[in-house]
């Protein structure tokens, strides 16, 4: 498998680079986007190793946790596509397409 970023998702990782750049430091944002790119290279591999948040929105969408972020993430035929990423804290939006 392999997996593809919906512009949302292009968008949060944008900005959480430039929150952690603010307030960590450039080499903190590296670091942590190391990590989240990872994670999608982990997801490839382990696509169902995120909790199904299927019952909220009536697809196969999943979550899984990075640190504090939530990687949303629908299997798709040969892709994961992530729909966007989340701080744990924020609910997940109704319009998450």
């Amino acid at each position: 498998m392999r997996y593809e970023l919906s512009e949302r998702a292009r968008s949060n990782i944008k900005e959480i680079i430039r929150y952690t750049v603010e307030f960590f430091g450039k080499q903190q944002a590296e670091e942590y986007t190391d990590g989240l790119y990872y994670s999608f290279d982990l997801l490839t591999d382990n696509p169902r190793l995120g909790k199904s948040v299927s019952n909220d929105f009536g697809v196969d969408l999943h979550r899984y946790t990075y640190r504090s972020h939530y990687v949303v993430y629908e299997i798709r035929e040969s892709v994961i596509w992530i729909a966007m990423i989340r701080n744990t804290r924020q609910d997940l939006p109704e319009d998450w397409r």
